[in-house]
């Protein structure tokens, strides 16, 4: 593993490799930071392809369609073709799903960009991995205005959104933070609110009906002096996790079931990273319980799998887990 520098340092290598062919992607079950990095990255090819080892979340597909991206140019193969593979926001090929074997399995350059806290991998990577940025989509921002790239309106938008989402909508922020998205803003003809609201999509007032019932059935505990809300959601997993935290919950496990699989989604209050608990460590750790696989960041996650009879045992796994990680800090 060979560390880049600085950001001065990333730009001029991207630039560097502007003519090979690349291969854009990100952690499993891409969020809205990781796609926008990875789309606003490709900007540096004149040969690329973004995909996903296995899914976007569908509020990044929704954000995506209303900024006039296109979710299907995201696919979810992996260019054997390329020369040059980029992963954003991720620093390891344990949370890359589908494309795990295959990243190591890569024979040309691996340059990893991401804000979390540095791992070291055995394979000959380069590596960008600065905690002092809130989301990669920050970082993305430092190389595309230092290498004099102009980005249009919505790609401005897009950006703006992929920090303004991995920052907990700014509350993880730094002044930097702050005058990037200015200028964004700036360069999006737009302001904040109305960005605020695209990140808020309204759901049907039959789905928000159910979605309260749910809330209000979920199951709550008081264990090692955190509030822990978890449940059964039946449309978006993601929203409830979301909301139990929202109003009060100190960490969240919300799962829905489909015909094809079982999908669950943990979130955190971020402020409790520093106790030692990584919810996407222990997504991807439990992911075998479900027969599938998970991921994500410390303190929002998600693991999904076909052994949809598995929600009661990969729920008392995962508290047991949270709880272990709590007492030993």
């Amino acid at each position: 593993m060979k560390e880049i520098r600085d950001s001065g340092s990333l730009a001029k290598l991207l630039q560097s490799y502007s003519g090979k062919r690349a291969l854009l992607t990100f952690h499993s079950m891409g969020d809205t930071d990781a796609i926008a990095s990875s789309l606003i990255l490709s900007k540096f090819f004149k040969s690329y392809s973004v995909a996903t080892p296995d899914t976007i979340t569908s509020h990044s597909k929704s954000i995506l369609k209303k900024l006039g991206f296109d979710p299907e140019s995201i696919t979810d193969d992996f260019d054997g073709s390329a020369q040059l593979v980029i992963l954003s926001d991720v620093n390891n090929f344990e949370d890359c799903g589908a494309f795990r074997q295959k990243l190591k399995d890569f024979v040309g350059t691996i340059i990893v960009i991401d804000h979390h806290a540095p791992k070291q991998v055995s394979k000959e990577i380069l590596v960008y991995d600065d905690e002092g940025y809130n989301s990669a989509s920050s970082i993305v921002f430092d190389v595309v205005e230092q290498s004099g790239i102009r980005l249009s309106r919505n790609e401005a938008k897009l950006l703006a959104l992929g920090i303004i989402s991995d920052s907990a909508e700014l509350m993880n922020s730094t002044p930097q933070t702050f005058m990037q998205i200015g200028r964004l803003l700036e360069a999006g003809g737009t302001d904040y609110s109305t960005l605020s609201l695209m990140l808020k999509s309204t759901p049907s007032v039959n789905d928000r009906y159910t979605g309260v019932k749910d809330l209000f059935s979920a199951k709550r505990e008081i264990i090692s002096g955190r509030l822990f809300v978890y449940g059964r959601s039946s449309y978006q997993a993601n929203h409830m996790a979301d909301d139990a935290i929202k109003i009060g919950a100190d960490i969240s496990l919300f799962h829905t079931v489909s015909r094809k699989e079982i999908s669950f989604s943990a979130r955190m209050r971020p402020e409790l990273e520093q106790s030692g608990v990584h919810l996407g460590v222990i997504m991807r750790g439990l992911a075998g319980i479900i027969n599938g696989s998970g991921g994500g960041h410390p303190s929002a996650a998600g693991a999904y799998g076909t052994g949809k009879s598995k929600s009661a045992e990969f729920t008392d796994a995962f508290l047991r887990e949270v709880v272990k990680r709590l007492k030993t800090k």
